[in-house]
C-alpha cells in the first residue's frame, strides 16, 4: 500500500517526541553518522536537512556551519525541533514546513545559497518515482560547488535474501518505506554529477555521497 504525504505526516506527527532517536539501532546510527562526518561541514557552509524531523542533525550541525535550514513534513516534529534549537541556543538554524516534492513550500530556499545537503533516513518515504521527480528540485537549489549526502536504506542485495536483517535498519518490509536500489540513486545523480562516492555500510543501507561543481 502507498501512503499519501498526508497520510506519511500524521505518521510522524505520531512519532514525534523527544526520544524518537531511541528507535535507533547499532546499524541506523553508523549510517546516521557516517553520512554527517561525509558532509565534511565548515564555518561558512550552508545546509538544508531535508526531513530533519525533530531536528538532532540539523542542531548538530548548527555548531558546525554558517547556517542550516531544516524542513519537514511533519508540523509537530518541527516543534520539537525548534525547542531542541532554544535549548541549544543556537541562533543559526531555522526549521520550515517543506516536502522533497515541494522543498520551497513556506520560504524561498534559494535565496540562502546552500551549498551542502544532507538526507538522512527519509528518502526511504518516497516510491522512487517520486524520488527521481524530487532530485531536480533539490539539485535547483544548490550553489555550486556544492555536496549532497543521502544516507539510507539502500538496496545494494537482493532484500529477500536479507529478511532476517530488516531489523537492523528498521525496515517494515514496503508497508510505509519503499527504498531504492543504490544503483538506482546513482543513475539518477549522475546526469549532475561525475563524482559519487557509494559507501555501502549494509547489504540494505548505506551512504551516497553527490559531489556537484
Amino acid at each position: 500500500m502507498k501512503y499519501s504525504q498526508k497520510q506519511v505526516a500524521k505518521m510522524f506527527d505520531d512519532l514525534a517526541r523527544s526520544d524518537y532517536e531511541s528507535t535507533s539501532t547499532k546499524i541506523t546510527r553508523l549510517i546516521k553518522q557516517t553520512a554527517f562526518k561525509s558532509l565534511k561541514l565548515s564555518k561558512d557552509d550552508v545546509l538544508l536537512d531535508a526531513g530533519t524531523g525533530t531536528g538532532k542533525w540539523a542542531v548538530k550541525a548548527a555548531k558546525l556551519c554558517k547556517l542550516v535550514i531544516g524542513i519537514d513534513i511533519s508540523k509537530k516534529s518541527l516543534k520539537q525541533a525548534q525547542a531542541n534549537a532554544r535549548k541549544g541556543k543556537l541562533n543559526n538554524v531555522k526549521f520550515y514546513y517543506g516536502s522533497f516534492e515541494i522543498p520551497s513550500e513556506k520560504i524561498d530556499l534559494e535565496k540562502y545559497r546552500i551549498n551542502k545537503v544532507l538526507i538522512l533516513y527519509s528518502f526511504h518515504h518516497l516510491t522512487d518515482d517520486l524520488k527521481k521527480k524530487s532530485i531536480p528540485k533539490i539539485i535547483k537549489l544548490l550553489h555550486r560547488p556544492a555536496r549532497v549526502v543521502i544516507g539510507d536504506m539502500m538496496f545494494f542485495e537482493n532484500p529477500k535474501k536479507h529478511q532476517d536483517k530488516f531489523d537492523e535498519i528498521n525496515y517494515d518490509g514496503g508497508e510505509t518505506d519503499f527504498p531504492a536500489k543504490a544503483e538506482f540513486l546513482v543513475k539518477c545523480f549522475k546526469k549532475y554529477s561525475s563524482n559519487i562516492q557509494v559507501k555501502k555500510i549494509h547489504p540494505l543501507a548505506g551512504v551516497i555521497v553527490i559531489d556537484i561543481k
